[in-house]
């Protein structure tokens, strides 16, 4: 309730020019304020219109008569100081979340791994080029009050004028979306109409010519059907007369399907094309550098999603971006160097530090799911592979249901066949496991890692044939620790079967 009324107490003092708290503020005859700055610059612009205000359309005439609202400019004043003081506070109060003793201060924060860094964990961000791009700012504390209530993995970043609130990428996204599609439906809504009107008009317009012409025929084989021999058979005549007529009718008649035909498939295409952009600015907004803070014990459990910049040309993600497919033909990707080059995997978008965290992802074909450092090569074949490096765990299904495990370069062959298509990956930093599981009616242990976790981890998935097709996605995430429901075997009747 306390955030509610900051918030409406806010919106009240905020400039409706420029979207900020009033500096020197001024009243106009209707009642409404903006900073003298705001008034003076629309004044500026405005010569051949006539000044309205900006809230109410009111029209004051020629000359404007304004009063400085002492109180408004005293009221305003003081809750910007506060809140100056108040963002200070928070600064100061944010540690790095890498110190295990949580009372060093942070200096940085990184947008894009979620985490504060003091001085002497920031080196690597500074020094490493693995972390070239990682957006690095003063340490933020008040992240949460800025989260969208509907989607609450977003930072509310833009102003909507219509519904006068601050709101996230993916409700501009989803506004935008329904504005564009409404627009384009009605614009081939009208199209296709006048379109079909034309064609009906156009056949109308030729079936009646052809009845006047078989009437005009009919006359003139009647007129000279007295001139002719009474052997003579002028039905024939007349027949291949209609015939012909007929003939036409029905030329034109597919030459109309025939074109019906091709609108439809360039309505088609057109639609085709619409969900490419569609997809393309969900992938830009989704993609945007500035990624969400959050700090210990403040993770949701929405969805993980797919960091594009990692994604392996040989992998096609899709719009929501929780779902990767190997493809044979590489997608063209924009430029980065966070993606795997050689090796066809991609990377979660978060990343994290502490605590416990699990995901179930729904994988077929020949896959590697894993558990990786953000730090992991990128540029080679086989040192980037997951499980091939100190910096990863993977699990590795080969597409007929055996499984191996991989950490450093060192396989484990793992006894029986996996019949579920669903496993859960299970993180506890405080433990040091790294736990893989089937998902059936119960969770099921296939194998686990016990591992020294000194950086932030993310999910990472590998899927490596084109037929059978391989695919992977993410269709849940939790926070608690579902350990306990692990049985320690696969399945009664497995053995120990070799897998390659």
């Amino acid at each position: 309730m306390e955030g509610s009324e900051k918030t409406k107490f806010e919106e009240m003092l905020t400039c409706p020019v420029c979207r900020d708290i009033f500096k020197d503020p001024r009243q106009l005859p209707c009642g409404h304020s903006m900073c003298m700055g705001c008034m003076e610059n629309m004044m500026d612009h405005s010569s051949d219109i006539p000044f309205r205000c900006p809230d109410c359309r009111g029209y004051f005439g020629p000359v404007i008569g304004v009063n400085k609202s002492y109180a408004l400019a005293c009221i305003a004043e003081d809750f910007r100081v506060n809140r100056k003081i108040k963002q200070d506070e928070q600064t100061k109060s944010v540690f790095c979340d890498f110190c295990p003793e949580k009372e060093t201060l942070a200096t940085k924060t990184c947008l894009k791994c979620e985490v504060s860094l003091c001085k002497e964990h920031l080196k690597e961000h500074l020094e490493l080029p693995v972390f070239t791009g990682h957006p690095l700012v003063s340490p933020l504390g008040d992240l949460l009050e800025r989260r969208c209530p509907q989607h609450d993995d977003e930072v509310l970043r833009y102003y909507c004028n219509t519904s006068r609130r601050y709101i996230c990428n993916m409700c501009a996204l989803e506004s935008k979306q329904h504005n564009v599609a409404t627009e384009a439906s009605t614009v081939m809504r009208r199209q296709l109409t006048e379109y079909m009107d034309h064609g009906f008009q156009m056949l109308k317009d030729q079936i009646t010519e052809s009845n006047k012409m078989v009437k005009k025929l009919q006359k003139d084989i009647l007129r000279e059907k007295q001139k002719v021999n009474p052997g003579d058979s002028p039905l024939n005549s007349v027949t291949v007369v209609l015939l012909c007529l007929w003939f036409i009718v029905l030329y034109y008649a597919y030459n109309y399907s025939v074109e019906n035909h091709a609108l439809t498939e360039a309505l088609e295409k057109q639609r085709n094309r619409e969900h490419h952009i569609y997809s393309t600015i969900a992938e830009l907004m989704v993609n945007h550098p500035i990624r969400s803070h959050r700090h210990q014990g403040t993770e949701d459990q929405g969805l993980l999603m797919l960091d594009l910049d990692t994604a392996s040309p040989f992998l096609e993600i899709s719009a929501d971006h929780q779902t990767a497919e190997r493809v044979k033909t590489k997608v063209s990707y924009a430029n980065s160097i966070s993606r795997f080059d050689e090796a066809p995997q991609v990377l979660s978008a978060r990343c994290f530090s502490n605590g416990t965290h699990g995901w179930e992802v729904e994988a077929q074909g020949y896959w590697d799911i894993a558990v990786s450092y953000r730090s992991i090569k990128r540029k080679s074949k086989h040192s980037s592979a997951f499980g091939n490096n100190p910096d990863s765990w993977s699990l590795t299904h080969n597409g007929k249901g055996k499984l191996c495990a991989y950490h450093d370069g060192a396989k484990t062959i793992l006894a029986g066949t996996l019949q579920s298509s669903r496993i859960a990956v299970m993180v506890d930093f405080e433990k040091g496991n790294i736990t893989f599981g089937a998902v059936e009616n119960t969770i099921t242990l296939l194998h686990e890692f016990k591992a020294k976790l000194r950086k932030p981890v993310c999910l990472g998935l590998g899927l490596y044939r084109v037929d059978p097709l391989s695919r992977a996605t993410i269709v849940k995430s939790f926070m608690n620790d579902p350990t306990n429901n692990i049985k320690p075997a696969l399945d009664p009747n497995l053995t120990n079967d070799t897998l390659y």
